[in-house]
Parts: structure tokens; sequence; C-alpha cells
């Protein structure tokens, strides 16, 4: 394993313990949900947005990836917490496991947007570009690979929508 493999998993392992705390804490699984889902969002906007604005700004599109995803990430903390406190969700006894969820989500979200920024900011030969292929975490955070088996064995076996997870 890398060092790289290794800042992931600390990355996954800090942040979904953390979120799974403040959702306990908070009084509702709502919270690290809204602020998971925020998370997602931000990382699309930065992976999306960054490259344009970097050629329309002269900068490097790792620099404007990091700047776009921070500021994203602070709007979508805010409005998490304005959702929270307007809806108030709670699973009840399920707000751990629920809390537990969503913080993997907002870390894999915080990891992937990571790897990216790494990726972004080193030449093709850097060391994570060379060895992203070999590293089960790395791919594992880009391609969800996990979730795609399982979702092809839910196909399998019908438990999931008519439609085909290969195509699209």
């Amino acid at each position: 394993m890398h060092w790289f493999d290794w800042l992931t998993l600390g990355i996954l392992v800090v942040v979904t313990v953390a979120q799974t705390i403040r959702g306990s804490r908070a009084g509702g699984m709502g919270l690290p949900m809204f602020e998971g889902l925020g998370l997602v969002v931000a990382a699309v906007g930065a992976t999306t947005l960054s490259g344009p604005l970097a050629g329309v700004l002269s900068m490097q599109k790792s620099v404007v990836m990091i700047i776009l995803f921070l500021v994203f990430a602070v709007l979508a903390f805010v409005v998490a917490h304005w959702l929270f406190s307007l809806t108030g969700w709670s699973m009840q006894s399920m707000d751990g496991f629920f809390s537990f969820v969503f913080g993997l989500v907002g870390a894999w979200a915080i990891a992937n947007m990571v790897l990216r920024i790494i990726l972004a900011s080193q030449p093709m030969n850097g060391e994570l570009a060379m060895h992203a292929a070999d590293s089960l975490v790395v791919r594992e955070v880009f391609q969800f690979r996990t979730w795609n088996a399982l979702m092809r064995l839910l196909f399998r076996v019908k438990l999931g929508p008519e439609i085909d997870p290969d195509v699209g």
C-alpha cells in the first residue's frame, strides 16, 4: 500500500466517525444526510467547473478545484444546518446507523476530491497517476467497484428496477 492509500483510508475513517458522532449529538440523522449530500454536490460542482474556470482565470486546475470545493462545501454545510433546523429528520433508534452511512457518503466525496486534486497537481508520471491502477483503495474511491458489483448482483436476482445497469 502506498501513502495515498493510507491517506484515503484515514479520511474515510475520520470523517465517517466524526459524522456519526455529530449525527448522534444533533438528535437526528438529517444533519449528516444533508451534509453528505451537500458534499457530493460540492464535489461534482468543483470537478465540473474547475476546468473551464482554470482556463478563463489562467490558473492551475488543482488550485481552482480546491477553492471551488471549499466554497461549495461551506455553502453546503450552511444549507445543511438550515435544512436540518427546518426538518429535524430523525429515525430515532436508527440515527446512529444512518449517520454512519451518510457520514461515509460525505467522507467518500472528500476522499475523492483530495485524490482528484492530487492527480491534477501532479504531472502525468506522478506517483499517484502511475500507481492508481494498482491501488485497491484508490480504484474503489474512483470507480465504485463494490457498489457496481452489488448493483449487478441485485439486478440479476431482480431486486432492482427493470433496467440494465451496464448500459449508460
